[in-house]
């Protein structure tokens, strides 16, 4: 049965990712539309890396100056959850100048959206506040609900790294109630995920447990892998918490092999560094050790910069248990000086 761009996207809205490149790969289409459509699909699975070369594929063919600014910002959003914040930046800020020097306004916001979250990703927090801050009284104005969900997500993460945990919690919970207005149930998950996040490292463990089990209902009934996996992770660590570690593991596990299928190695970082943290308390430093060395590879390949600290300071910890002192001094050193240079709070967070 053949379909239209429209029927396509429209499937993508309804979260049938599978169904859009079971019939764009039978349609065997040279579009520039069509690669970008299939981008899209392999995008909500989670497989960002594939999806970048097809975006590519599109970027290539695509002569259409709307089909290009899409694939950029796509390819932007891509980089970013990869962990590349930096190249991300710089093809939205491409866009940017594209949208604006063709006046489309609504390009122009959505450039402007994507520069404010790989700000945010890059650890430059005031800045992607100032512009996210802009996007949102552009959503406002056009009574974009979903945009203004988003943005809220987004901010609720920023005040959570800058320490304001009220304001963070406020947000996250605006997400959801915006989310929840328009029947969006992907991004009232995301907004549950926040929220159990920001609950965690402020000591509200059983909210946060809760939250993580309310996203989880909804995702398991997606095909998502992506957001499957945030969840198992942050559960995990909530139950890590909550001291019950065997529990915790599981949800690790499960973590890391889903991250794994995807690519996804900045997040397979921070499993490895919540695992870690299980192993220490179990007094398993050898497997901790193991753990917290290949996160910090993971890390230290992207622009993750409280990944990189906190493996530091828990690789510190685990060093000075093996009686390494002078190893683990130094590079406490450096884990604190990095964070504080970097205007984040996460080496205050070792209760967590």
């Amino acid at each position: 049965m053949k379909m239209t761009a429209e029927e396509v996207s429209r499937l993508l809205e309804e979260n049938k990712p599978e169904r859009v490149l079971g019939y764009l790969k039978k349609k065997r289409s040279k579009q520039a539309q069509d690669w970008f459509l299939q981008g899209e699909a392999e995008r909500q699975l989670g497989h960002f890396e594939t999806a970048l070369l097809t975006y590519a594929k599109g970027l290539k063919i695509a002569d259409v100056v709307e089909e290009r600014m899409d694939i950029l910002l796509a390819m932007a959003a891509c980089y970013r959850t990869l962990g590349h914040a930096a190249a991300a930046y710089e093809l939205s800020d491409e866009t940017l100048q594209m949208a604006r020097e063709l006046e489309y306004d609504d390009y122009c916001v959505r450039a402007m959206q994507e520069m404010g979250m790989s700000l945010r990703a890059w650890g430059r927090l005031e800045e992607a506040l100032e512009m996210l801050d802009t996007v949102l009284a552009a959503y406002i104005q056009n009574k974009d609900y979903a945009g203004m969900s988003f943005i809220h997500w987004a901010k609720g993460g920023i005040f959570r790294l800058q320490g304001q945990f009220q304001e963070g919690i406020a947000q996250f919970q605006q997400a959801i109630k915006l989310a929840k207005k328009i029947g969006d149930v992907i991004s009232e998950a995301y907004g549950y995920c926040g929220l159990a996040g920001i609950s965690r490292i402020c000591g509200k463990i059983d909210d946060c447990v809760k939250n993580y089990k309310l996203a989880e209902k909804i995702f398991r009934k997606t095909q998502d892998t992506f957001g499957n996996a945030y969840t198992h992770c942050g559960m995990a660590n909530g139950l890590r918490q909550q001291g019950k570690y065997a529990e915790a593991l599981r949800h690790y596990n499960v973590a890391d092999k889903l991250y794994s299928s995807i690519h996804d190695t900045v997040d397979l970082g921070f499993v490895k560094w919540g695992r870690a943290d299980v192993l220490r308390r179990k007094n398993k430093m050898q497997d901790a050790l193991k753990d917290l060395q290949e996160a910090k590879m993971l890390f230290d390949n992207s622009d993750e910069m409280r990944g990189q600290i906190l493996t530091k300071l828990s690789l510190a910890q685990v060093l000075y248990a093996l009686g390494r002192t002078e190893e683990a001094e130094e590079l406490y050193a450096v884990g604190v000086a990095q964070a504080k240079k970097e205007g984040l709070h996460t080496y205050l967070e070792s209760y967590t």
